[in-house]
């Protein structure tokens, strides 16, 4: 069996793209994947705003290599905090997602956490201002 993705990945060489931000703030998600490589990612680290705050990346989850994954549960922590904090149910049919199959989130927390994933992003600089 292939391991599960993280969808909170950062952008990396080899990291699956599957959404990108609309003007809303909520993510479109792609029919497919496309892996990104170095040329993407230097690309997109010279604009103003960093991939991850506009873009959804999807790479093997690390789990216990991870400052998310808990080690009393053997999951990941985060997104029980995203379905509690959001706190959206699901709808009877979910947004097509070209990683859910494979997809961490998903696993945990089924329709729930596709529920409140549209809305999330990674924000590098505040991440770089607490450490």
């Amino acid at each position: 069996m292939a391991s599960l993705l993280c969808p909170s990945s950062t952008a990396k060489p080899g990291a699956a793209l599957f959404g990108i931000q609309d003007d809303t703030g909520h993510i479109q998600y792609l029919e497919e994947t496309v892996i990104i490589d170095q040329v993407f990612v230097d690309t997109a680290r010279q604009q103003v705003r960093q991939p991850e705050e506009r873009f959804r990346f999807a790479s093997n989850c690390a789990k216990s290599g991870c400052g998310h994954w808990s080690l009393q549960n053997s999951n990941c922590g985060l997104v029980g905090k995203i379905v509690e904090a959001m706190n959206r149910q699901a709808d009877a049919t979910l947004i097509a997602c070209a990683i859910r199959t494979r997809c961490r989130w998903y696993d945990q927390e089924g329709a729930n956490a596709c529920a409140n994933c549209d809305e999330v992003v990674r924000n590098i600089r505040t991440q770089e201002v607490m450490a």
